[in-house]
């Protein structure tokens, strides 16, 4: 092989893992913020559970 297409291969492997290495960082920058959406959900759905929950056993002392 000449220089040329050696240095072709070396090139291209550069901008090949800059590529890859961008792609990887979005994916991990959109599976946490999924993750933190998710956390942040979960703790909402749980906090509304508990405090409907609380709001029944209320309801049902006052009654009896």
């Amino acid at each position: 092989m000449n220089l040329a297409k050696v240095g072709a291969v070396v090139v291209g492997g550069i901008i090949v893992f800059f590529i890859l290495d961008s792609l990887v960082h979005v994916v991990l920058g959109l599976l946490g913020a999924l993750l933190f959406v998710a956390i942040i959900a979960g703790g909402g759905y749980a906090a509304y559970k508990l405090v409907g929950a609380s709001r029944r056993r209320e309801i049902r002392r006052g009654r009896y």
